[in-house]
């Protein structure tokens, strides 16, 4: 059985070693070689992996890191079969990219609407508050909320990703779908994306952990930009924590400015 391996090259490319054979991925195309027309595969230093076809063609990717693109050159090697097939480069499959489809036109959740009104009303109802000062206390107090508006942003920020986090960890648990996601490709910043397809037949795409070439993926069927690849209460606590208890102490501080004209001294 092949030992299925994925070589994530520094410039974006990727080599994917499955069963069926061996797929190489970079932006101009999509390169399927049959593990039958590999002669073998070599590695310079670990910089770059080099497929030599039995027709002599030789395919060259970009190795990642050493010990990654040693590991892949052996397992390739143990897969390759016993007996070869002359043809070479005539058996490999090469898919140009699909050309770009028209956009189409975003389509918001009515929850995004609610989100921005929400704002916008804060934002003017804050206005007002800070005109008030200024006609209540003096121009000179109103550098007080003025300054305090930058740490109520912040911290009104923090808060806000810890909600949403929140509400879509408790929706995903009352009505999310789980579906089966494959890896796509690796950021330089070493952030997975998995693909996956909904209900509706469209593929999608979320930034995670790397999984390995296949996890699984649980998304809101009303709204499949929200999903999740770790549904456990530990994981979620974990992302929330941080931001709640950044939130707290400039929430605190903002509206002690704020409030500080109306405040005795």
């Amino acid at each position: 059985m092949v030992s299925s391996q994925i070589l994530v090259g520094g410039d974006g490319t990727e080599a994917t070693l499955e069963d069926g054979g061996l797929r190489l991925v970079d932006r101009s195309a999509r390169t399927e070689i049959p593990l039958a027309v590999v002669r073998e595969a070599r590695t310079t230093g670990g910089q770059h992996v080099e497929i030599v076809l039995t027709d002599s063609a030789v395919h060259r990717v970009d190795g990642g890191n050493p010990t990654a693109a040693t590991a892949f050159v052996a397992a390739l090697t143990a897969a390759l079969p016993a007996r070869r097939d002359p043809a070479g480069s005539a058996r490999v499959t090469v898919t140009p990219p699909a050309p770009p489809e028209e956009a189409e036109e975003v389509k918001y959740h009515p929850k995004y609407r609610r989100r921005q009104v929400v704002i916008l009303g804060l934002f003017l109802a804050y206005v007002g508050y800070t005109i008030w000062v200024g006609v209540a206390r003096g121009g000179e107090e109103v550098v007080l909320p003025v300054a305090a508006a930058i740490p109520l942003a912040i911290g009104a920020a923090l808060s806000f990703f810890a909600v949403h986090v929140t509400l879509v960890h408790f929706a995903l648990k009352r009505r999310g779908i789980t579906v089966p996601a494959s890896f796509d490709f690796k950021t330089k910043d070493g952030a997975a994306w998995y693909k996956f397809t909904d209900a509706d037949g469209v593929e999608r795409s979320g930034r995670g952990k790397n999984r390995g070439p296949v996890t699984r993926v649980s998304y809101d069927p009303e709204d499949p930009r929200d999903h999740s690849f770790d549904l456990s209460d530990g994981s979620t606590l974990r992302r929330v924590l941080p931001f709640a208890l950044g939130a707290l102490p400039l929430l605190a501080g903002g509206a002690f400015l704020a409030l500080l004209p109306f405040l005795p001294v």
